[in-house]
């Protein structure tokens, strides 16, 4: 699908907006603070149902008006001869409320349009996932896959939300037992126990796709990074939070579960022909479950669950060192815009639409040739992006005749 006309009313700074789009690379030039982050956030916005600036719908609409309107085309191919268009109206309320219509019917849910157009946005601030604590990382994890699933009510959305109430639950219990001077007796152990197969039931699950999903991103990473960096080895490893010094190759075991009607998700723990990956599956649950009991006194001098997917991590070596510890400010920025392009390819495949990519200030700190390097991987693979700037410095000695190029000034944007 491409983006191919934007309406906004009262959204951010914008008052009145109309923008058509008819070519793959966008170009949006003005000085800081002027609208050019808020025009790529009404394009994710409408793309996902989600900011990725707030969780306030509050503040995206104009504080001198109750509503905000978002109104975006999207035209895909020709299919029986007949444009496949959908068209998309967002009107954002201060009150929280949002009126979802798609092609002149009103929806319910803003979960039912999030997989027309699906976007990957790269700002500054996205630095965290490579330079920031492990919880940013399992969040773009875990982000890219409900994405993958096109809905919010997904497999994997289920299984995180399963997986949250049951730890709630035991950290409930680890912090009664720690305030009663840690008697832990009978009762306490039978429902610790309930809790721990619940938890790791749920949690290999979790860490099954993750690693899966890590697998897919592994091939187009490291070509991406070789096109920035030739010649240079580069991998990515999931990090288990019971023994930092072990980590998991995407092949490092494959999960394998059965769903019984009605109940909750179940082991599949028969022995199957291929020995190895049974193993790697019994290996995985008994680490979990035996780390769970090992770790009781320190959970309980912490008040907290300290073993589980909700503390796992994945690294990313560049020559055999973490990039997050050793890696200068534009090899992070890379392997930023390398993961972020995976993504991109990773929602293609499973989605089988091209995402729209925007690039808020992305070029600032990269040398001429990895400008060229980007660009050219992008007009390669024909997907529709927006590129912001402050400067229009940073577009000198590139190849941008195939661009559109917009001027953003007192709240406006023209065609140049």
């Amino acid at each position: 699908m491409f983006l191919k006309n934007l309406k906004l009313k009262n959204f951010r700074n914008y008052s009145e907006l109309n923008l058509n789009f008819n070519k793959d690379t966008i170009l949006v030039v003005g000085d800081n603070g002027k609208g050019k982050t808020n025009l790529l956030e009404s394009i994710y916005y409408v793309s996902s149902g989600n900011s990725h600036r707030t969780n306030e719908q509050v503040e995206l609409i104009n504080w001198e008006n109750d509503y905000a309107v978002i109104r975006a085309l999207f035209v895909g191919d020709e299919i029986n001869g007949k444009q496949d268009e959908h068209l998309v109206e967002l009107e954002l309320r201060k009150d929280g409320m949002c009126r979802v219509k798609i092609d002149g019917v009103y929806y319910q849910r803003k979960a039912d349009f999030i997989s027309i157009l699906p976007s990957v946005f790269f700002s500054p601030d996205d630095l965290r996932i490579i330079k920031s604590g492990p919880s940013n990382r399992r969040d773009f994890l875990d982000d890219v896959l409900k994405r993958v699933e096109g809905k919010r009510n997904g497999e994997f959305f289920i299984l995180k939300n399963h997986y949250q109430k049951v730890l709630n639950h035991r950290n409930s219990l680890i912090k009664s037992i720690s305030g009663n001077g840690n008697s832990y007796n009978q009762k306490s152990s039978l429902f610790l126990d309930t809790w721990n197969e619940s938890l790791v039931n749920y949690g290999c699950r979790i860490i099954e796709k993750r690693i899966k999903l890590l697998n897919d991103f592994k091939k187009d990473f490291t070509f991406f990074i070789n096109l920035f960096f030739p010649e240079v080895e580069a991998e990515i490893r999931y990090v288990f939070s019971w023994d930092r010094k072990i980590s998991a190759d995407s092949n490092f075991f494959n999960l394998r579960y059965k769903n019984n009607p009605g109940k909750s998700p179940a082991l599949d723990n028969t022995i199957g022909e291929d020995t190895a990956l049974e193993n790697s599956l019994i290996n995985l649950t008994e680490k979990f479950y035996l780390k769970l009991k090992e770790n009781l006194r320190k959970d309980l001098i912490y008040k907290t669950t300290i073993t589980g997917p909700h503390r796992d991590d994945f690294n990313i070596l560049i020559n055999g060192k973490d990039i997050k510890s050793f890696g200068s400010q534009g090899q992070q920025r890379i392997t930023l815009i390398c993961l972020k392009l995976c993504e991109v390819n990773i929602l293609k495949e499973k989605i089988k639409t091209k995402p729209v990519l925007l690039l808020d200030d992305v070029l600032s700190e990269l040398d001429n040739e990895k400008k060229r390097l980007l660009l050219e991987i992008l007009k390669n693979n024909r997907f529709q992006t927006f590129i912001t700037t402050a400067n229009p410095d940073v577009f000198k000695a590139l190849d941008l005749n195939c661009a559109e190029k917009f001027l953003i000034a007192n709240n406006k944007i023209s065609q140049k």
